[in-house]
């Protein structure tokens, strides 16, 4: 029977290299192949999540973030450590970790070069501890 395996956010950006300099070297992602010529797509990936990244000067940015909707959601484990890491590596905060009784996850957010709205969210229970 088929099923799904796996899913990653698609986002357009306006300079791959930089983009892609901010998601290993702030968001700690690890370095991938860049493709085409010229070099205009990469995947780069962590824990085994990949966000595709694609440069299009006829496709400009169009993040959700720009209206506070998240472009895309990460369930982690050990947020209030991530934030500390991202704070130390220079992200752009876009909210300090904040339990969220209504859904019951502490969450927090990051906006990456291109304005796009990341979150990255762990059950309160797990993050009580």
């Amino acid at each position: 029977m088929p099923r799904l395996i796996g899913s990653c956010p698609h986002f357009y950006v306006s300079d791959i290299h930089a983009a892609l300099d901010h998601y290993c070297d702030v968001l700690g992602f690890r370095r991938p192949r860049i493709w085409g010529e010229p070099p205009c797509f990469a995947m780069p990936d962590r824990d085994g999540f990949i966000v595709m990244l694609s440069h299009s000067d006829e496709h400009p940015p169009a993040p959700n973030g720009a209206h506070d909707a998240w472009d895309a959601y990460f369930w982690c484990t050990g947020v209030d450590a991530l934030h500390e890491e991202f704070v130390a590596r220079g992200a752009n905060i876009a909210y300090e970790p904040t339990d969220q009784e209504s859904y019951g996850i502490r969450e927090m957010a990051v906006r990456d070069l291109d304005g796009h709205l990341l979150a990255f969210g762990e059950e309160l229970e797990s993050a009580r501890g």
